[in-house]
């Protein structure tokens, strides 16, 4: 039996077959690109250097394509590359501030039916500002972690110390403890503390301040499941899953944190029977709280939730009728799944109510936590 196939079918079939080819293009470019970021130890103009050189292979016209990386004092371009009309630019970013710039040019006139750079060549040069951000910002913490660590600074533990009575009742010995909080880092507010994406080799411990851990959305929108308070650790789904974070924190506050690797903590964690139980029951309680505001979310209607998360944030985060004033309203909305315009009505409402009142500008009172319980109960 014989097929005939009409030329229409060949050519779609030739489309088809030359979209497959310039989309494993750009993934191998991705994927290339992925392993030269992984060098931490490299200076940042050998890693650039690598990068421009791969950058070209994930476009269409990879002969005339030329591609150019300005960062801090470094500007890294293409043998042969100059500014032309056929351009494409994407910003690298680091807490919404512009850092430097990634660019890809064709340098001689091309003839095209489509645009001169397509929907997949605008994401793929997007993902890789993404990727180089995120690579900027690890560098930067891995090299604050060899400065301090070759000052030899370590916290003081002494026995009146919160952080270390914490670390004690998880069964951590004073040796483990030491070594633990041999190295820390300070965060500004509102400053990143970790990138949803990133390649990470450490677990983060909280020490002083208060922090948000968000699943990053589109148009700037986002879900915030859980605000950090001291002491808890951050990090610990990378220890034997992916070794990229699942979600992005920031500070809320000005924060500290301690900087543990993960062959360490796994190493104690094999060495520590104790420890390991409890970081187990740990882990337990705080993913049970994941779900249960999952379930308010998905089962609750906006006042049930507002109310919950109200809860939420006097019970677990500040242990205080008083909800202080550096969770915002966004925070609470994002934790609420709500926008912020509903979630300062609602809470508006509940003033109105004398369920709460709002102090010292920002701060929420809790007045009357019966009846918050009650509605979060009826959803």
């Amino acid at each position: 039996m014989k097929i005939y196939i009409s030329m229409t079918d060949q050519d779609n079939i030739t489309s088809l077959i030359k979209n497959l080819d310039e989309r494993t293009k750009e993934l191998n470019c991705i994927y290339q690109v992925d392993e030269v970021l992984n060098d931490f130890d490299s200076e940042i103009e050998i890693v650039l250097k690598k990068i421009i050189e791969i950058i070209p292979n994930g476009w269409r016209y990879t002969d005339i394509c030329k591609a150019k990386i300005v960062f801090d004092n470094l500007e890294i371009f293409s043998e042969g590359y100059k500014d032309t009309e056929l351009k494409l630019t994407s910003k690298i970013l680091n807490n919404k501030k512009i850092i430097g710039e990634i660019s890809v040019v064709y340098i001689k006139p091309i003839k095209t039916e489509k645009r001169i750079f397509v929907n997949e060549e605008i994401s793929l040069l997007n993902t890789i500002a993404s990727k180089l951000s995120n690579f900027f910002l690890l560098k930067r913490m891995r090299q604050t972690i060899k400065e301090m660590e070759s000052q030899n600074i370590t916290v003081s533990s002494s026995k009146e110390d919160d952080l270390y009575k914490w670390l004690k009742d998880l069964s951590l010995t004073e040796q483990e403890i030491e070594k633990f909080t041999h190295v820390h880092i300070k965060f500004k507010k509102g400053e990143t503390m970790c990138k949803q994406g990133s390649i990470t080799s450490y677990i983060m411990l909280l020490s002083e301040g208060f922090s948000k851990n968000y699943l990053e959305g589109i148009q700037e929108r986002g879900f915030n499941f859980s605000i950090v308070k001291p002491f808890d650790f951050i990090g610990l789904s990378s220890l034997y899953g992916s070794t990229i974070y699942n979600f992005s924190g920031a500070a809320l506050t000005p924060c500290t944190v301690y900087i543990i690797e993960n062959t360490l903590f796994k190493n104690t964690l094999l060495s520590n029977i104790e420890f390991a139980q409890n970081i187990f029951k740990w882990y337990c309680n705080t993913t049970e709280r994941h779900l249960k505001r999952l379930s308010c979310i998905a089962n609750k209607q906006s006042h049930g939730r507002m109310a919950e998360i109200l809860l939420y944030l006097k019970e677990d985060i500040f242990n205080s009728n008083i909800i202080k004033g550096n969770i915002s309203r966004k925070d609470i909305a994002e934790l609420a799944a709500l926008s912020t315009e509903s979630a300062v009505r609602i809470l508006s409402e509940f003033k109105k109510d004398n369920i709460i009142n709002i102090i010292n500008n920002n701060d929420i009172e809790i007045i009357d936590e019966k009846l918050l319980k009650t509605i979060s109960m009826a959803g």
